[in-house]
């Protein structure tokens, strides 16, 4: 709110400033014909003035463009939840796995992907991304907004086969699978019973149906995300996979550093200190990097802010 009003105090400030400027031009002419020239003393202030109203301007409209930025997104995660929704129903309350190699994974039209597509097509079958494709109408772009949209249009000109490898490692939106659907990298899907036939209690710690959730309004299943790029040596927008602040032990860094993905578990708050999330009710929010350090927002069993799994 603070930001809007500053934005539309500095518009109003360039319009004034702007107004002095043709005010001082206007000073320039005699009935409508310009003077031989200007003097040196009202060039400068034209210019000073014209200055100062492109440094006003320049944050209110980047401001603006950073907004309507993340509109779009917002909006695109509420249709990557309505997708991830619609696939649970299908499956019979059965939650999006984030990461277990088996399952079949379709492209957009509708075509199983071969294992020997590149980078193997069982990797880019085990992510998500292309396991959620055919609830999207055919077209994925929900997944790819801002800086991400860019690269799959290039991917799409490339190989087709690098272009279904690099879509299913770099959508905008990270899942949160250790607890939200399963992660069989993040100790998902293990064994039900231990070898003496006791109870494992992490066999199933994570949501895995969708009647599971006791908190739904508040559990983030889908944030903005951001990588290392394996395409380009820099950070990417984008990534399949986002990590909780706490597992077994500490996850993040103190502070969130805008170079390194790995400081705050590849999440990406890309809009000032904010990431878009997409909630296991099927709402969206804008939520401060720092609001996201607690764990009751990704863990449907967390009652405290530090809560973490404890191993046997």
């Amino acid at each position: 709110m603070c930001s809007k009003m500053l934005g539309s105090h500095n518009i109003q400030l360039g319009r004034r400033l702007a107004n002095r400027a043709t005010h001082l031009l206007a000073k320039n002419t005699v009935q409508g014909r310009w003077r031989r020239g200007f003097t040196l003393v009202e060039l400068l202030v034209v210019i000073g003035l014209i200055a100062l109203i492109i440094g006003l301007l320049g944050p209110a409209v980047n401001m603006a463009r950073r907004a309507a930025t993340r509109s779009r997104e917002m909006a695109a995660a509420r249709q990557v939840a309505q997708a991830w929704i619609s696939y649970s129903l299908e499956q019979n309350g059965q939650l999006l796995p984030g990461f277990l190699a088996g399952l079949p994974a379709f492209e957009e039209n509708g075509t199983v992907i071969p294992p020997n597509t590149y980078g193997g097509g069982a990797t880019i079958s085990a992510r998500w991304p292309w396991r959620l494709a055919p609830y999207f109408g055919g077209d994925m772009r929900a997944l790819y907004v801002g800086a991400q949209g860019e690269v799959l249009s290039k991917l799409e000109n490339g190989d087709h086969g690098e272009f279904l490898y690099f879509a299913s490692l770099y959508p905008s939106f990270g899942l949160n699978s250790t607890w939200v659907g399963g992660d069989s990298e993040r100790m998902g899907f293990l064994p039900q019973t231990l070898p003496n036939g006791q109870p494992n209690p992490l066999g199933r710690f994570f949501v895995s149906r969708l009647a599971q959730f006791r908190h739904p309004q508040r559990i983030a299943v889908f944030v903005s995300s951001r990588t290392p790029s394996a395409m380009e040596a820099q950070s990417t927008q984008g990534y399949f996979r986002v990590e909780s602040p706490w597992f077994v032990q500490s996850q993040w860094a103190v502070k969130y550093d805008p170079l390194d993905p790995a400081s705050c578990g590849n999440v990406s708050a890309r809009y000032g200190d904010e990431a878009v999330i997409a909630i296991a009710d099927g709402s969206t929010e804008a939520v401060a990097i720092e609001t996201l350090r607690d764990m009751r927002r990704w863990a449907d069993q967390a009652e405290t802010f530090d809560f973490r799994l404890t191993p046997p």
